[in-house]
Order: C-alpha cells, then sequence, then structure tokens
C-alpha cells in the first residue's frame, strides 16, 4: 500500500524564532478570533489544483489546505508560498511525496490529494504560486504568483 504525504521545502531566508514576553499572573488578557480566509492559487497547469484558508494571528501567518493532482501525466504537482516581511523573505513549497513498501520517498505522479500546512512570521505580504516538478528532469516550473495579501 503506498502512503503519501506534503513536504515543504524552505528555500531563502531561514525563519528566526519568536522570543517569548512573560505577563504578569494578575494581567487579563483578551483574545479575539482570528478571521479565516480562502487561498487558490491562479489555475496555471492542467490536472493540479491547491485551495485552503490562511489565518493571521499574533504577528504571524498560518495556512492549511489541500494539494491534488488528477492525473498521471509525468508531473509532480506542487504549490508554494512567498511570506514577506519588510526585505526579509520565506519560501514555503509543498509537494506530493509516495513512500514505497520499503519506506524510501519518490515524487509522486497519479492521482493523490495531501494536506499541507506551514506558517511564517513573516506576515506583511503573502503570495501563493501553482507550481510543477518534471519528473524526468527534476525541474520546477511556476505558474502566474498571486498576492493574497
Amino acid at each position: 500500500m503506498r502512503r503519501f504525504a506534503a513536504v515543504a521545502l524552505a528555500a531563502g531566508t531561514l525563519m528566526t524564532g519568536m522570543a517569548a514576553v512573560g505577563a504578569p499572573a494578575e494581567a487579563t488578557v483578551t483574545t479575539k478570533a482570528a478571521a479565516v480566509y480562502r487561498w487558490a492559487p491562479y489555475d496555471s497547469y492542467g490536472n493540479i489544483s491547491a485551495k485552503g484558508t490562511y489565518t493571521r494571528k499574533n504577528g504571524s501567518v498560518y495556512v492549511t489546505g489541500t494539494l491534488t493532482d488528477g492525473k498521471k501525466n509525468g508531473w509532480t504537482a506542487c504549490v508554494r508560498f512567498l511570506f514577506v516581511e519588510g526585505r526579509s523573505q520565506y519560501w514555503s513549497r509543498h509537494k506530493i511525496v509516495g513512500v514505497d513498501r520499503y519506506g524510501h520517498e519518490y515524487n509522486h505522479d497519479g492521482k493523490a490529494t495531501v494536506s499541507i500546512k506551514t506558517s511564517s512570521s513573516y506576515s506583511s505580504h503573502l503570495y501563493v504560486q501553482e507550481c510543477a516538478r518534471n519528473k524526468k528532469t527534476g525541474k520546477y516550473y511556476y505558474g502566474k504568483g498571486k498576492k493574497l495579501f
């Protein structure tokens, strides 16, 4: 039986950790529910689709969704996000990865749907872009980027 998973690959600037700030025990904390927004990239490639939601909360952005490959055609489905804060950028790419019976991972080509999840403290702007990886050459091809905020 084959298993599929989404793998996040980070390129560009690495995220920096956030420092925790303590509050006195007697302080009252009020929280608002963060608004949830939908995202979907421009449909650049046939048989590839991605969609989901994102939330901006406490200075960070949280993204969840699904990535679907609809057909075996020599391409692995992927989607990538660009988080921006000032001049700093963080890329997060997700693709469909299969696992064979020996536990070896491979770039899946065929029908599959996986869940994706990522987050970043870079929260000024968020872009999404559909992409595909050629199984023969290993090269990634990217569609038109879409600004979400």
